[in-house]
C-alpha cells in the first residue's frame, strides 16, 4: 500500500481518476454504520448515492475523504490502494468535497475565500498576482461569481456555486457533493447540476452526489448506488 503523501503523478491530473471503494466496513463501537460496501466511480461519470437517513451515505464519503478511518476495506485510485487519512490527503489524489452547509467566511470576499481554500502554507499573499490568476480561472470556470463581493451579500445559489468553484480552483477532478441543492430553488438546482453535467460529459470531472431528490437523479445522473442500513442494496445504470 502506498503512503498518504504519495501522489498519482508528478504532473497535474488531466482527467478524472478511477475511484473504487472495496468491501468497506465502519463500526462505531457496537454500531455498524457501513457493512462491506463497495462502489465504483467510473472516470467522467455522474454517480448518485441514495438511501434513507442513517443508510450510511455520509459515513461512506467521509471514509473516502479521510474524516473517518474505515474498520476494514480499501479506497483504490487508478486501481491502487491509497491511504487517505485527511481531506488534505484526498486532495492529493484529486478528490474534493462540497458539503451540505456553506463553508465560506461571510465577512470575506469571494477572492479571499478562494485563496483561503488552498492547502498551501503561504503567509504572504501577492494580491496583484492572485487576482490575475483568479480572473484567468474564472474565465474558464462553469460558474461566474464576482470576486470582490463579500460572501454575506451573495444569494444562496451564488454561495453554492462558490463552494463548487473552490474545488475546481483546487483542481479537484472528483467532486463529492453532499445534498448540493438542499438550499436551492428548482431552477437554481437545474442550473448548477446542468453545468456540472456538462463538465462530466466533457470528461473533465467525475461526480459522486448524495441526494434525496429523485427528479434531479433522473435528469442528471449516469449511475445510482442505493444503501440501506449500512448495506449495499443495488447499483444501476441510468439513461439520462
Amino acid at each position: 500500500m502506498t503512503t498518504a503523501t504519495e501522489t498519482l503523478s508528478t504532473v497535474e491530473i488531466e482527467k478524472p481518476p478511477e475511484l473504487e471503494v472495496i468491501s468497506m466496513t465502519k463500526r462505531f463501537g457496537s454500531l455498524v454504520a457501513l457493512d462491506n460496501v463497495s462502489l465504483h466511480l467510473k472516470p467522467g461519470t455522474f454517480h448518485a448515492l441514495l438511501g434513507e437517513n442513517g443508510a450510511g451515505k455520509s459515513t461512506l464519503v467521509k471514509c473516502v475523504m479521510g474524516f473517518y478511518t474505515p474498520t476494514s476495506g480499501e479506497v483504490l485510485i487508478e486501481r491502487q490502494a491509497r491511504a487517505i487519512a485527511s481531506p488534505r490527503d484526498a486532495h492529493k489524489y484529486g478528490i474534493g468535497m462540497v458539503y451540505q452547509h456553506f463553508t465560506s467566511v461571510p465577512a470575506m470576499t469571494v477572492a479571499e475565500n478562494l485563496v483561503l481554500s488552498r492547502f498551501d502554507n503561504t503567509n504572504l499573499i501577492n494580491w496583484k498576482a492572485e487576482y490575475e490568476q483568479l480572473n484567468a480561472f474564472m474565465q474558464t470556470a462553469p460558474f461566474q461569481v464576482p470576486l470582490d463581493v463579500p460572501i454575506a451579500q451573495l444569494a444562496a445559489g451564488q454561495k453554492q456555486k462558490l463552494e463548487i468553484l473552490k474545488q475546481l480552483y483546487l483542481k479537484s477532478k472528483i467532486l463529492i457533493l453532499d445534498e448540493p441543492t438542499s438550499v436551492l430553488t428548482p431552477g437554481e438546482a437545474d442550473e448548477v447540476l446542468g453545468l456540472l453535467r456538462e463538465q462530466v460529459t466533457a470528461g473533465k470531472l467525475s461526480v459522486l452526489m448524495i441526494s434525496h431528490k429523485f427528479r434531479e437523479v433522473m435528469a442528471f445522473v449516469d449511475e445510482v448506488t442505493i444503501l440501506r442500513k449500512g448495506n449495499l442494496q443495488v447499483t444501476v445504470w441510468c439513461a439520462t
